[in-house]
């Protein structure tokens, strides 16, 4: 199974990037957005609070001069003077606030009415609770709304009416139309708008009195927390799922002539639009910044992976060449310090990792892996070389006799000696315990041979520094192009000629030959 080499640096690092850049971005337009509708929805409340105030403050103060003017004809009526053309006549300066005027006697009969509708209603008795609450107290009032026989939704204005020697005589009344054309219900009625606000007004008990749609007018709504607190008096503002379940910015109001309640009111889904356009302004704004950073940021990544990757590639073909020559180290241009310490280290360590495995650590001659990959590789490359084998003759009896610690110290001398007698571009190795050897680059046997017996002799002069006088029995094999054997059997060659060596008896030199072999 193929082993997994992991994630690269710049993906990781370019994964990060994007990621940190797209989140930034996420965050920052969802905190914009949040930011924006929270303000939007401050905005709402405050805008439908004030005008709701405002609206309330507006009907009381039409409500107060509507009650002026009933004060003001209530007077004139006291008077023996005031007649019927007098009442038509006040009333058609006044026809925009009140949709009728009645005078009626202490016994609710009415004795005046403009305008007179086609069938006279002089001598008829008001029988609405609004008449007989007026006719009880007798002051200056303003009716709950109700539903008169006529079937319309009437608000009663009305005021006592005194003689002039103070006695009670009645009242005059101003009657208004909720659901007709007045200034009342202009006022109140002429405010929708094309985003789905809208302003509706309940009466004390929670009674639409004015709505948008015509058919819930004296729908009793329950259950509704502004019109609860409205109608308690108390003015503000929140969020609200209405009765028909639907949401909300409600600003309300309390009206105190009337005891109503005002409420002006904003759908929540007038946010959707503005949120939308804020949305798609925020992506086209960040879009472009967006993709400078992201360019900026692949640059910057890049600059510091790919030296790392480029040390990672080299160590990880570094370790798995069979080459005796490392590949060399790729040229890093990097100001990044730990780049430039991997870099350095990197190279210092597989110098020394190199060394080591292809280092003989006795003797310092390259070791049996070294002269593998040396073989293989001149083979390949087609080269004339000639291998010289050479092993210590009865190099047993050193260590038995002087012990192994004086052994090594043959073994040492041998090396350097080897090292005396080669050339600079020959690899001197030890193949195995007291086995050494010598790749001869060379086309002929002549200069291999004259190495290895200059090495023979200089080992027969004498003993070395230890006193231990030593012999070298040598074979040497001669590898050619032209006959294609590997370097296994080139070696089994030179094994057979240092064979015969032995045999032979010793401190000698073997070259093989196929008639010899």
């Amino acid at each position: 199974m193929r082993k997994r080499k992991g994630l690269k640096l710049r993906m990781i690092l370019g994964l990060l990037v994007v990621g940190s850049v797209v989140l930034t971005a996420v965050v920052g337009g969802y905190l914009a957005i949040t930011a924006n509708l929270k303000s939007l929805t401050s905005n709402y409340l405050e805008s439908n609070y004030q005008y709701a105030k405002k609206l309330a403050s507006n009907t009381t103060d039409l409500l107060n001069m509507m009650q002026n003017n009933m004060n003001s004809i209530a007077g004139l009526a006291g008077e023996n003077s005031f007649s019927k053309r007098d009442l038509d006549i006040w009333f058609k300066a006044n026809e925009q606030y009140f949709n009728s005027v009645v005078i009626v006697d202490s016994k609710r009969n009415i004795q005046s009415v403009t305008p007179d509708q086609s069938y006279s209603l002089i001598g008829s008795q008001l029988t609405s609770d609004a008449s007989i609450q007026a006719v009880e107290l007798r002051t200056p009032l303003i009716s709950e709304p109700y539903i008169a026989a006529t079937g319309r939704l009437i608000l009663l204005v009305s005021s006592p009416i005194y003689d002039t020697e103070g006695q009670y005589k009645g009242f005059v009344g101003g009657t208004i139309y909720l659901q007709e054309d007045n200034v009342l219900s202009r006022l109140l009625s002429e405010h929708f708008y094309g985003n789905g606000s809208y302003v509706y007004v309940v009466d004390k008990h929670s009674h639409l009195i004015f709505h948008p749609d015509a058919e819930r007018i004296n729908e009793k709504i329950e259950g509704n927390s502004v019109i609860n607190n409205a109608i308690r008096g108390i003015s503000g503002s929140t969020e609200i799922t209405n009765s028909q379940g639907h949401d909300f910015f409600a600003g309300y109001a309390y009206e105190p002539n009337g005891g109503w309640g005002i409420v002006s009111q904003t759908p929540v889904t007038v946010l959707n639009e503005p949120l939308k356009k804020l949305a798609l302004h925020i992506i086209l704004q960040a879009l472009p910044v967006c993709i400078i950073i992201l360019f900026v940021a692949w640059r910057v990544s890049r600059y510091i992976s790919s030296p790392l990757y480029e040390l990672a590639r080299f160590s990880e073909e570094a370790v798995m060449s069979k080459n005796s020559i490392p590949p060399e180290m790729p040229k890093i241009a990097s100001l990044i310090y730990e780049v430039k310490q991997l870099h350095q280290s990197i190279g210092n360590h597989l110098n020394l990792l190199n060394d080591e495995i292809q280092i003989d650590g006795l003797t310092g001659l390259a070791n049996r892996k070294k002269l593998d990959i040396s073989l293989e590789e001149w083979t390949e490359a087609k080269e004339s070389f000639a291998i010289i084998l050479l092993d210590i003759d009865y190099f047993k009896c050193v260590n038995d006799r002087y012990g192994h610690a004086i052994g090594d110290e043959v073994l040492k001398h041998l090396a350097s000696e080897m090292l005396l007698c080669a050339r600079q571009q020959d690899v001197c190795f030890r193949y195995g315990g007291e086995e050494f050897g010598i790749l001869v680059r060379e086309e002929g046997l002549q200069k291999p041979s004259a190495i290895a017996e200059n090495l023979r002799l200089r080992m027969a002069a004498g003993p070395d520094s230890n006193g231990v006088a030593i012999t070298i029995s040598v074979g040497i094999a001669l590898y050619t192009p032209s006959e294609a054997i590997t370097a296994k059997e080139l070696l089994e060659r030179a094994d057979m000629a240092l064979y015969r060596s032995k045999q032979e008896g010793r401190n000698r030199i073997t070259v093989f030959s196929t008639n010899n072999g």
